[in-house]
């Protein structure tokens, strides 16, 4: 096992064409058991004698944070590092300043080498300091600052790290309604809706905008002075916020638990600059799903299906290199707690629909393979990777953004789910998730196949003409006053079904169908059950009998 140490200088790997710079990470081999907070925080933890550098994609920020332990290739546990919540923190330019990790103030070092060793290979690298109350402060890594404010998708960090940007390359219009607050986004090409918010404060705070801008600025500085690169920026706004992260309490001189290193942001209060957001993007999937059918479907090949196979593809290996041109771009999600609350209580939503998409196919059993995946601009001629678009989040639409009429199901469905959720309408707000690789948030349920080629019945349901259809589903999110609920609204089999609104875990489009013919297999054992108790016993109906029998028997005399 390896612990994420710290995050060091950004360069461009010797003899590889990429089209993005990597970063060196510290890491060292973990000594005790991972699952001790107390054992992690000391000094001890890890193997310094063995710590080494490795190198990532910047593209790859969003996946790997400091205190992480990883394992094979994946990250196998958090531990519980001290988390500390820092109300009303005041961000200006007299409270923040910007330093180097290994350097002294007045002759003393802000992250003392005997509490905390792991910055030892990058002590040049950057970090923000910040003003607390009672003489404290707060040391927050630059590229964790990087990864939490702007690593909302691959291609975002891609474009950050490699261009000194201008609105052109993020978006192909904007439009801002001062009276309301609602700011539209037509998002340029490259860019999916994962980083829509981001991009709406960076194009709405000039300081959101100057954070953005000196990722760059700060890494071609150090370039051209022939300097290693350790980029760094600031906090994308001015003023107050709740802030939220994990990390240790070190000492600063003789004064013993007044410095803290962030590890980790978990989350930040300060408002976005906008009351609601909608977003426009290119389908870029469905284009490169044209182009990819143009060149290895023959003419007369029909067929439309978007395969999704999850056996098929066991597992996905992310490689040091550009993925290419002629491999379709895919979406993946990093799992997590929200970052920003206020997002929660503003609509946000793409606007825009095509037709509905046609139906996957899930092949529920196969041989296993490998495929590799990687970040960057997919330009290279490379035919064996496939690009792929790392971030939070999920494009969430308007329940009023589809037709009440055409898709009442999901109507239905969410006045069932607020019902067994005991919530006031007038304290919750209700989204639609469109998948990765959909264009609309009402889907086909895809067929399940196995490994003899039968098709589950419960994708299917009546026509309404003696035949069958595909049955519809539709992935929502109920956010309360504090919570948020996932539901996998699916529209009824028949004319005695009902609409069924399935709580999940998360928008996977395999699980939720798990979710639903384990909801459904329960459904009809409570209702086989029920039936069971309905009928009367042996005994009971011994006795009604005979009582008949008895009757007829006076009747005759």
């Amino acid at each position: 096992m390896w612990r994420i140490d710290w995050f060091g200088e950004f360069y461009y790997p010797p003899g590889n064409s990429n089209s993005q710079p990597s970063v060196r990470i510290a890491i060292s081999p973990v000594l005790c058991d991972s699952a001790d907070p107390d054992a992690m925080l000391a000094a001890t933890a890890t193997n310094l004698d063995n710590q080494r550098q490795i190198s990532l994609k910047v593209g790859l920020l969003n996946l790997v944070k400091i205190g992480d332990v990883w394992q094979n290739g994946q990250c196998i546990c958090t531990p519980d590092y001290q988390t500390e919540r820092f109300e009303k923190l005041s961000v200006n330019k007299t409270t923040v300043n910007i330093i180097k990790a290994g350097l002294p103030i007045s002759g003393e070092f802000i992250l003392p080498l005997d509490e905390h060793p792991w910055h030892r290979l990058q002590t040049m690298s950057y970090c923000l300091s910040v003003v607390l109350p009672n003489k404290k402060r707060m040391i927050i890594p630059c590229v964790e600052l990087i990864r939490f404010y702007f690593g909302s998708s691959s291609k975002f960090l891609h474009l950050l790290f490699t261009r000194q940007i201008t609105p052109e390359y993020f978006l192909k219009s904007s439009h801002f309604n001062n009276n309301s607050g609602h700011l539209h986004l037509k998002l340029a090409e490259s860019l999916s809706g994962m980083s829509a918010t981001d991009i709406g404060r960076i194009i709405l705070d000039d300081n959101a905008w100057r954070a953005a801008r000196l990722i760059f600025d700060t890494s071609m500085a150090a370039s051209a002075a022939h300097e290693p690169i350790y980029p760094f920026t600031r906090f994308p706004f001015i003023g107050e916020t709740d802030l939220v992260c994990t990390g240790k309490w070190l000492s600063n001189g003789a004064t013993p638990d007044s410095t803290f290193v962030v590890y980790q942001l978990k989350s930040c209060s300060h408002p976005f600059p906008f009351k609601s957001l909608s977003y426009e993007m290119a389908d870029n999937t469905k284009a490169a799903a044209k182009k990819s059918d143009a060149t290895n479907q023959s003419p007369e090949s029909s067929n439309k299906n978007v395969i999704l196979n999850k056996e098929n593809i066991a597992t996905q290996t992310m490689v040091d290199t550009d993925p290419g041109k002629s491999k379709s771009s895919i979406e993946s999600w990093v799992k997590g707690s929200p970052r920003f609350p206020d997002l929660l209580k503003k609509s946000v939503w793409r606007e825009r629909y095509d037709t509905i998409d046609p139906p996957a196919v899930l092949l529920i059993k196969g041989p296993a393979t490998d495929e590799q995946v990687g970040v960057g601009d997919g330009r290279s001629s490379n035919n064996e990777t496939r690009s792929i678009d790392v971030g939070h989040g999920f494009d969430r639409s308007k329940l009023s953004g589809i037709d009440q009429k055409q898709h009442k199901f999901v109507f239905d469905g969410v006045k069932i789910a607020i019902k067994q959720l005991k919530l006031r309408t007038n304290i919750m707000n209700t989204g639609l998730i469109t998948l990765p690789g959909y264009t609309h948030p009402v889907i086909s349920l895809p067929y399940l196949v196995d490994e003899h080629a039968e098709i589950n019945p419960i994708s299917l349901c009546d026509d309404g003409h003696g035949g069958t259809r595909m049955r519809r589903g539709c992935f929502v999110e109920i956010t309360g006053s504090k919570t948020s609920y996932r539901f996998f609204i699916v529209e009824r089999q028949n004319i005695k079904d009902v609409v069924l609104a399935v709580n999940i875990r998360n928008f996977e489009l395999l699980y939720a169908m798990e979710a639903l013919i384990a909801y459904s297999k329960n459904k009809l054992s409570r209702s086989n059950q029920q039936k069971e108790n309905k009928k009367p016993s042996f005994s009971l109906l011994n006795k009604v009998t005979n009582g008949i029998i008895q009757l007829f028997g006076k009747l005759k005399l």
